[in-house]
């Protein structure tokens, strides 16, 4: 068996639970959190704008992308946006997304994990490819609130179960539309 490769990459929307074909992206405005493709993000409750998504937060879905125009007035398509960009945010935010995210290391996966809930550890993202490094904390299974642990990856560089940086499929938990 092939060792999994220790490579995080975010959230990747991989299915819907009941299997009904993924449905159009949200749109929601962000003005000033740095926020990378694949990152969990929220609603601010003083402003009502996107920001990054925390451990323990109640999440609106996942950041897929923004547009806005750029200081020449040329309108742009990102993987991120910078912290001090106001733009238009494209979240995957339909509550029974099924997502895709590696765990991180230290513990090795196993089947009882399906069906357990384990919290997300947050970090930056690259500014080089704007690709999230979110990944599910293995430490916490059973104890974490945030995502709620349906199956693993059916790729074999990346799903084997009893490895470390397994990669999961989860659903958000504690989902803004959910609870």
């Amino acid at each position: 068996m092939a060792t999994n490769i220790d490579a995080p990459f975010g959230f990747m929307p991989v299915d819907t639970i009941g299997g009904a074909a993924p449905g159009k992206l949200g749109e929601y405005k962000v003005t000033n959190d740095a926020i990378f493709q694949g990152d969990s993000v929220q609603i601010a409750s003083n402003s009502g704008v996107l920001t990054q998504g925390g451990t323990g937060t109640t999440d609106v879905g996942v950041f897929w992308g923004a547009k806005y125009d750029d200081s020449n007035g040329k309108p742009t398509f990102t993987n991120n946006v910078p912290a001090s960009q106001a733009a238009t945010a494209f979240v995957y935010d339909n509550p029974y997304q099924v997502f895709e995210i590696q765990g991180d290391g230290g513990t090795n996966s196993a089947q009882t994990d399906v069906g357990r809930t384990a919290d997300k550890v947050v970090g930056q993202g690259s500014t080089a490819n704007g690709v999230s490094i979110f990944e599910l904390d293995s430490s916490d299974i059973g104890t974490g609130a945030n995502l709620r642990i349906v199956g693993f990856s059916q790729n074999p560089n990346r799903g084997n179960i009893g490895q470390e940086t397994t990669v999961y499929r989860v659903l958000i938990n504690e989902h803004t539309y959910a609870n």
